[in-house]
């Protein structure tokens, strides 16, 4: 069952990580780690409120300080990546 439950898991970022990069985000960072950099922006806010109902502190454990680097639209409004 511990497999499981990891396997699982292993599934479930890798969905995150993909849809990250459908929007334009670094390909090894989640959505939770991209909101969090750029809770600024409304839609990171919204998605951070979001997932903080189902696990109080989820973004800012989720940050990634050393991804990003390969993200094509920041979030920020800058246009260089």
């Amino acid at each position: 069952m511990k497999k499981l439950k990891k396997y699982l898991k292993n599934i479930l970022i890798s969905i995150d990580q993909f849809i990250n990069t459908l929007f334009g985000g670094d390909p090894d960072e989640t959505i939770s780690s991209r909101c969090h950099k750029y809770k600024n922006r409304k839609i990171c806010r919204f998605i951070c409120r979001m997932l903080e109902k189902l696990d109080n502190g989820h973004c800012e454990r989720a940050l990634e300080k050393d991804e990003g680097k390969h993200e094509v639209f920041r979030l920020d409004g800058d246009t260089e990546g």
